[in-house]
């Protein structure tokens, strides 16, 4: 029981903590940079226990419950994903004690009745003080659809390499289409009687 009420304060708080960063305005490279910081802190704190495969089995069943929340919350579902990292070698003297990884990401999913397929690279370079990562790269590969405006989503997004940018504007995009669905729906129905 003490699990599970931990549990559901941690998920409290993490809610709490998306209710404020969605409140307050700043920049894509803020939220991108906390974003990756706040993952990368839980993805540490939760490797750090794993005693058994019993302990890692339980763990994965947790991120997989907590991954059909965040479907059903938002709408998008992932169906494929791969990574690819890559230690880039420093050629230079001065660049010894820093360290650089590449990671090719590519996934693939939907939101809805919209099919996506993303791919994007982010370099972490590490030195002995502090760590920064950056989307070098982004490619959004969408399915043809009836709503030409979504394409200006997606080159934003790619033109800024924002992918949080394109998440939330396909997110509300998809919502707004089904709110203008069920109005016509509704007028079309009050003309016919």
């Amino acid at each position: 029981m003490d699990a599970q009420q931990a549990e559901v304060r941690a998920l409290e708080a993490e809610i709490a903590a998306l209710r404020r960063a969605c409140e307050e305005p700043r920049t894509a490279g803020e939220d991108n940079w906390r974003a990756q910081k706040s993952l990368r802190e839980m993805y540490q704190s939760d490797s750090e226990g794993w005693a058994s495969s019993k302990d890692l089995r339980s763990h994965l069943g947790h991120l997989e419950s907590e991954l059909i929340f965040l479907s059903t919350l938002t709408g998008i579902s992932i169906r494929n994903y791969s990574m690819k990292t890559e230690v880039l070698t420093n050629t230079e003297k001065t660049e010894k004690s820093i360290t650089k990884v590449l990671q090719r990401h590519r996934l693939s999913g939907n939101c809805q009745m919209i099919t996506f397929q993303l791919e994007f690279q982010i370099l972490e370079i590490q030195n002995k003080e502090s760590l920064s990562s950056v989307i070098t790269d982004l490619n959004i590969i969408m399915e043809p659809t009836e709503y030409s405006e979504l394409s200006e989503f997606v080159s934003r997004a790619e033109e800024r390499r924002d992918l949080l940018m394109f998440f939330r504007s396909l997110h509300f995009f998809v919502e707004w289409c089904e709110y203008r669905k069920r109005t016509f729906e509704h007028f079309k129905v009050g003309s016919e009687v």
